[in-house]
């Protein structure tokens, strides 16, 4: 074990010795330049100590290193050095903080653009994967200036002719789209500079939109690591459930216009639970796995009960009649919720490229995009089926008093404490949890704690995911003024662009509608089973082929790598590798690890020798992962054909 260690940490303290020694003489040309008052010289030089300010942070140095000569030399280097970057730091932030001229001027010459595309950058930049988003026409030029010292990630949103090797967008939807499409390596900082003329309702637009579509892609790439192979395998066992029943789709315009009651599980719920009683056939009445056992303890029967988690939640369902229940299930939900005794069963695709390959033979689109919660998820179907109004109970995101759930969910007792050091533990789970966790998946990271303002005025105490959904539903809301959503659930977070209300007031003012059951009992109906599970088995030999075939290109590749094979060759294999796979995109999310690692090496690599190495393990990887998806295809191929329709 200790050789291991030592075997990685000198490399390590080596890169660290390297580059902060370029960082101390690169420290010493800016003091120079700035002496000098050499304006060229000294943007130069931030420049190039952004970049090794970012090479410094992705060095993976060992938590533990042996104490052998070479080593404890080095770490003492390594200390000394410390001190001189820091110095060095202290100058980038002098020259940073000078006063400059107005836009208008800097932009008249080529110098000035220049200095204004080093003010707008911090003190650490990495120039392959940080993004910077420039609103207005007038920035054109400071977009190709960017481009000429490095940076790879610029958005321009602007009307006149694109500048080049730029992302070029013409609209606020176009930079959302834009930002999604940074993958696989999400931009761990974002600079968004607007021109003085753009107008403030644009900037602010983009500002809010570029951040929350920034959050979406970091939340969504920490849930494909987590999760992806778990979504895959279950999506996969789920198939004859999906053939045999309907998507969210099925049900199209019939709830239109109908209210959507959302029951969460937080400690508020308590306060109007019992109001529930009288909601029947005046409203679609959603509850979450997590708040059924509330609902029902309340005497309410729930029309829908939803479930994204891909983790076993069975024990949410232990001892809860269904009969009247209808399930709605993400595709990639554990397979025993296909098999709960419920009236029926909706699905949809709540986790984009690993839920909506699933549904593509069907021809349906029932994604349903949330932001990461449940919650957002039920929000987000509400709307897709255009119910009106919206109602909230329960969501707090909060725990008054550490209280994390409603005292009757299956997860009553658990008890959220904020340590010294300001992060988050929840204690007191149940034993279905603990069961839960003991069967897989990731375990909870540790959280900031925060505060978010207040149903009743007074701030509140909330953790930093609680704080993305917040800011999720804020955003959201504010984009769908047409519809109308109300937060009763007098308690909790107030969440901007809801209307507040205690629930009594809302419910009064509701009329009976169409019995909700009535309508998915008709969607359910109409369902060609049969057809259906023709589509997904064609889709799965498809799919099959698909693999077989991108094996045999990831083989020839590797083979041209260890033989020394020309270049040309080797592009137009990768090229045929990416036609195949481009229709079957859930493939990558399998080794995405392996793809951050070699685009990190595409971007990065100081010789050819690098990225061929990298590139020969990511086909490595590619191949192990068809040899692990074929027999999933075969096998759910087989459980489709075999099924009596």
């Amino acid at each position: 074990m200790q050789s291991d260690v030592a075997d990685t940490a000198l490399p390590a303290l080596n890169l660290w010795r390297t580059t902060l020694v370029e960082i101390s003489d690169l420290g010493a040309a800016l003091c120079e330049a700035i002496d000098r008052d050499e304006l060229v010289t000294a943007v130069a030089a931030m420049m190039q100590l952004r970049r090794a300010r970012s090479a410094i942070a992705r060095v993976d140095v060992p938590a533990e290193i042996r104490a052998d000569t070479g080593e404890v030399e080095a770490l003492a280097e390594v200390r000394a050095l410390l001190a001189a970057a820091q110095r060095t730091d202290d100058v980038m932030r002098f020259w940073l903080q000078r006063p400059l001229p107005s836009e208008a001027r800097l932009l008249a010459d080529p110098l000035g653009i220049a200095v204004l595309a080093d003010a707008m950058l911090p003190p650490a930049w990495d120039f392959e994967t940080d993004l910077i988003v420039l609103v207005g026409d007038e920035l054109a030029p400071v977009a190709r200036i960017l481009t000429d010292v490095g940076q790879r990630r610029t958005i321009w949103l602007g009307t006149g002719p694109a500048p080049a090797h730029v992302i070029a967008v013409r609209s606020i939807d176009e930079l959302e789209l834009a930002i999604e499409t940074l993958v696989p390596v999400p931009p761990a900082q974002l600079v968004l500079r607007a021109s003085v003329t753009a107008a403030p309702e644009l900037v602010e637009a983009a500002a809010r939109r570029a951040h929350a579509a920034l959050s979406a892609l970091r939340v969504h790439r920490n849930t494909v690591r987590a999760f992806s192979r778990t979504w895959i395998e279950q999506g996969m066992a789920n198939l004859e459930g999906i053939a045999r029943w309907p998507s969210v789709d099925a049900i199209g315009n019939a709830f239109a216009g109908m209210p959507m009651v959302i029951v969460a599980p937080g400690p508020s719920l308590a306060r109007n639970a019992e109001q529930l009683r009288s909601i029947r056939g005046r409203a679609v009445l959603v509850a979450f796995s997590h708040s059924l056992k509330a609902v029902l303890a309340a005497g309410v029967t729930p029309d829908l009960v939803l479930t994204v988690d891909p983790q076993d939640v069975r024990y949410h369902f232990a001892g809860c009649d269904l009969s009247e229940t209808y399930l709605v299930n993400a595709a990639t939900v554990h397979s025993s919720l296909f098999e709960l005794p419920a009236r029926g069963i909706l699905t949809l695709s709540a986790n984009c490229t690993i839920d909506d390959w699933v549904f593509e033979a069907l021809d349906e689109r029932p994604s349903v995009p949330g932001g990461g919660s449940v919650a957002t998820t039920a929000f987000s179907l509400g709307v897709r089926w255009r119910c009106e109004p919206i109602i909230f109970l329960g969501l707090d995101l909060s725990f008054p008093g550490g209280q994390y759930y409603v005292s009757t969910s299956s997860d009553g007792d658990a008890c959220a404490k904020v340590g010294a050091d300001g992060t988050i533990s929840v204690e007191g789970w149940s034993a279905g949890f603990t069961a839960m966790k003991a069967r897989g998946g990731p375990n909870a990271a540790a959280e900031r704690a925060i505060e978010l303002p207040g149903w009743h005025g007074t701030p509140v105490p909330s953790s930093f995911m609680f704080g993305l959904f917040h800011r999720w539903f804020v955003e959201r809301v504010a984009e769908l003024s047409s519809v109308s959503v109300f937060n009763c659930t007098e308690g909790g977070a107030w969440i901007e662009g809801m209307r507040h209300e205690p629930f009594a007031e809302v419910l009064a003012g509701l009329t009976d509608i169409v019995e909700a059951r009535a309508v998915i009992d008709r969607a359910i109906c109409d369902a060609d089973v049969s057809e259906r599970a023709r589509r997904l088995s064609r889709h799965l030999a498809s799919n099959a082929s698909r693999l077989r075939r991108a094996r045999k290109l990831a083989l020839r590749a590797r083979a041209l790598i260890e033989r020394g094979g020309n270049e040309a060759e080797l592009t137009r294999v990768e090229r045929g590798i990416a036609d195949v796979l481009r229709p079957i995109g859930f493939v990558g999310l399998l080794a995405q690890r392996e793809l951050e690692h070699a685009h990190g090496v595409a971007i990065r690599a100081g010789t050819s020798d690098d990225f061929l190495r990298a590139s020969s393990a990511l086909f490595a990887t590619l191949i192990e992962v068809v040899d692990r998806l074929i027999p999933m295809l075969v096998a759910a191929r087989a459980r489709l054909e075999g099924a009596r329709w």
